[in-house]
């Protein structure tokens, strides 16, 4: 088992009161609060955008250049030439996860994963910002 302790460069990606998603440069951390053990361990090309913890720490998911979702008995990387550079996640409803891509990219989508089965498909095309210019409020 590994363990891990926080020093300055250490971010926080997400919290709840069971467990600390977290990151230092381009390592990120999934670690449990009681006594800091790493569930998880993940690195990414760039630092990752966004992440999420489940209320009740049945899942989390960490994404940037792919997506990891973890349970506590798996791990999944999802990463396609068309399913990358995730920019934002939100809870759609219990086990349901909405995912956008890059909004100003080539293939910049929305999808959804259902944690429960592991099943990723996309929703639709978002093409609403490409040729915009760069901004921190994107609406989808």
């Amino acid at each position: 088992m590994k363990y891990r302790t926080q020093n300055q460069f250490t971010k926080i990606i997400s919290e709840t009161n069971e467990l600390r998603l977290e990151h230092e440069w381009e390592l990120t951390f999934l670690v449990q609060k009681s006594n800091n053990q790493i569930l998880l361990e993940d690195d990414f090309y760039g630092d990752p955008e966004c992440g999420l913890i489940d209320k009740e720490s049945k899942w989390v998911i960490v994404a940037g250049t792919h997506l990891t979702l973890w349970t506590p008995n798996s791990e999944k990387r999802f990463q396609t030439e068309q399913f990358r550079d995730i920019y934002s996640i939100r809870l759609k409803k219990e086990g349901i996860v909405e995912i956008l891509t890059d909004p100003w990219a080539e293939f910049s989508a929305i999808w959804e994963l259902d944690i429960k089965n592991k099943k990723l498909k996309k929703v639709l095309d978002f093409k609403k910002y490409q040729g915009e210019e760069y901004t921190n409020d994107v609406e989808w």
